[in-house]
């Protein structure tokens, strides 16, 4: 196999493939940098990445990051039209949510106090955002313990104005009682960038839990939300550094669970992140370096009186924290025309503490490490050939030693045909507290997984139409899971199960003229678990609660003047299942959630002035437009017919 490598290493080297104008694909020239950690056109990977740039982000101000995120194939944000405030589950192709890795300007955030670790996307606003790369596929090589479906990159905005001083702003108001701000000033002084923000939320909201009989008088549960985020850079012609900070707090009202009001129940979560990277480039290609440190605070409150007098019968608090820290360096190499070296080492530290009604947790056990070395070769431009082969090699303090690895070739048949695959492994390490809650387990192992995605895209000469099919396969060994006992704790943390999903997706943009675009995408998904049971006779039951077999979203636009663009959406799921434990029979029961449809539509109008270096736009966003009511988790209210209007300034 290395000498094979070699060889071929060679040979592309001396430019025995010659790479042809005519493969490239302009309608993919878009730069993008999460696929192989180095900016590169759309065209030269064969992963399969979606980007929601800032001008799609613009037509949906009125909305919050995973509503948008919702309407992409193969992700699903379970929570994202429920009251405001609410927990955002994401699943992508199928996979459970510690399955998907949230990162920040290319770097791991999460939430080291939580039960899987998962990162709360209630603390980014759409203003703050100025484009987000979805990976889908198993990417643990590039980035490590929880890439297993797939990474979400959240791209802060670096720069809103290229002027010395340039004001935005922001004020909309709609359905609920919701009104949400912004204001931010950024500019440009030869070397120097700055943009600050600051975002405020505030929502009467409605009742989180459904009520059955619709007399009981549920109370509203809404949300208040601040955020400030600042980003610095300084840039020379070899050199670049960032600096980036977000402080984001929420206080949200939240109920007892399905179908139980509770009036005085609330959480207050807050985040601090501080990141540093900085790029130092050379003839042959660049260094990096990433610093961040993420701080989670979580106060869970449900005091024993209530606003109107009436004792509360489940009485509790809960305080947690979670600090996570990261340290990366990296090099991208370009070893000749068409090799280039990727290879890098990162360290990982979480730390987490609790107290709540049961009791204290925390301290030297409440915290692990992980290091980690990778390196992968990038074939680049062979004659419409591209490929990268890599591993990554990561020791956990508690979980011990793994190796993930990654194929992914992709080929241009034609000018407009691309067939592409990607064969990798991946892991997700157990969290703190799988390992030493009251529940852990500290001979846990990590989830270890191999996944294939592959596929067809077509991409039209005249750039009309853009079309991908895809299919995946994924399998995950020692499967986490929680097993009850019938002595205390009375449940600990175990390995032995085994998790098998596959589905498929299919995206189509087109752009009949210069003011018209349709998009539409679908996505099935089908998994089971398989219990190794006592006997030795295996169980297999699909598991995908929550998650519709099949999803379509379909959206058209039209620009009718320079000023104004209107457009609409539909978002149809499939029938699901969940799971609801019964307070009458103490039993969890397997319900049947019927299948819906959202249709929604937007329009803006956009005045420029002063050459187009200013604007004023006004927008309108309506959603649920049939007033549908459906469950997206048993038992709690989704969002009826709502919309947001207001006004957008950049001067």
């Amino acid at each position: 196999m290395k000498q094979l490598i070699a060889g071929f290493t060679l040979l592309s080297c001396y430019g025995a493939f010659a790479q042809t104008d005519s493969v490239k694909q302009k309608s993919l020239d878009e730069v993008v940098i999460t696929a192989n950690k180095f900016a590169q056109k759309q065209s030269a990977t064969g992963k399969v990445l979606t980007v929601i740039g800032r001008q799609e982000l613009e037509k949906n101000t009125g909305r919050s990051l995973t509503q948008v995120l919702n309407e992409q194939a193969g992700l699903l944000i379970n929570g994202s039209q429920n009251s405001p405030g609410t927990n955002q589950t994401v699943y992508m192709q199928g996979s459970g949510a510690a399955n998907t890795l949230i990162l920040v300007d290319g770097m791991p955030v999460n939430d080291a106090s939580g039960i899987s670790a998962e990162f709360d996307l209630n603390h980014f606003a759409i203003d703050q955002i100025e484009r987000v790369e979805i990976l889908k596929g198993t990417q643990s090589v590039l980035y490590g313990s929880d890439a297993v479906a797939g990474v979400i990159n959240i791209i802060t905005r670096k720069q809103v104005s290229n002027k010395p001083v340039g004001i935005n702003g922001t004020v909309a108001g709609g359905t609920y009682g919701t009104f949400k701000g912004n204001a931010g000033v950024s500019g440009k002084i030869d070397w120097f960038t700055y943009n600050a923000q600051y975002n405020h939320l505030q929502s009467n909201g409605f009742s989180s839990a459904n009520d059955k009989t619709g007399n009981q008088n549920f109370d509203k549960d809404g949300i208040n939300q601040n955020n400030v985020s600042l980003n610095l850079g300084a840039e020379t012609k070899k050199f670049k550094v960032r600096l980036f900070g977000l402080l984001d707090q929420y206080h949200a009202d939240i109920d007892d669970g399905p179908f139980m009001d509770d009036k005085n129940n609330n959480i207050t979560n807050k985040n601090l992140q501080l990141a540093l990277s900085s790029v130092y480039t050379f003839k042959k290609g660049n260094v990096t370096l990433n610093v961040n440190e993420n701080n989670i605070k979580r106060k869970l409150d449900d005091p024993i009186n209530n606003p109107v007098g009436v004792n509360d019968y489940d009485p509790s608090f809960g305080n947690y924290k979670g600090n996570s820290v990261f340290a990366e360096a990296f090099t991208n190499i370009n070893l000749c025309e068409h090799i280039g070296l990727l290879a890098g080492a990162d360290y990982r530290n979480q730390k987490a503490s609790s107290e709540t009604t049961y009791g204290k947790q925390g301290g030297d056990s409440s915290k692990i490490d992980m290091y980690s070395g990778y390196a992968a070769l990038l074939f680049k431009n062979l004659g419409g050939f591209n490929a990268e082969l890599g591993g990554r090699y990561t020791h956990h303090s508690i979980a011990g030693s793994n190796f993930s690895y990654s194929f992914n070739p992709s080929y241009w048949i034609t000018k407009e045909w691309k067939v592409f695959a990607n064969l990798s492994s991946g892991f997700r390490a157990p969290s703190i507290y799988n390992l030493v809650s009251e529940y852990g387990n500290k001979s846990l192992n990590p989830e270890k997984s191999v996944s294939l995605e592959t596929g067809l895209q077509y991409v039209s000469t005249n750039n009309l139409i853009n079309a991908r099919a895809l299919y995946f396969n994924r399998r995950i060994k020692d499967v986490i899971i929680f097993q009850s006992m019938f002595t205390p704790p009375y449940g600990r943390y175990m390995n032995g199960d085994e998790q098998k999903d596959q589905g498929a997706e299919l995206e189509l943009t087109v752009r009949p003229t210069s003011k018209l675009s349709i998009t539409a995408n679908y996505t099935y998904v089908d998994g089971k678990l398989t219990t190794h049971t006592s006997n030795g006779k295996d169980t297999s039951y699909f598991n995908l609660q929550r998650r519709p077999k099949s999803a379509i979203n379909g959206h058209v636009g039209y620009q009718f003047t320079e000023a104004l663009f209107v457009s609409a959406g539909v978002r149809w799921q499939d029938k699901r299942q969940d799971l609801y434990f019964n307070m009458n029979t103490y039993k969890t029961e397997v319900v049947n959630l019927a299948s819906y449809y959202n249709l929604d539509a937007y329009a803006e109008y956009k005045i420029p002035f002063s050459g187009g270096k200013r604007f004023v736009k006004v927008f309108g966003d309506f959603r649920n437009i049939t007033n549908q009511s459906y469950f997206d988790i048993y038992g709690y209210n989704t969002r009826k017919f709502n919309f947001m209007v207001g006004l957008m300034v950049g001067l």
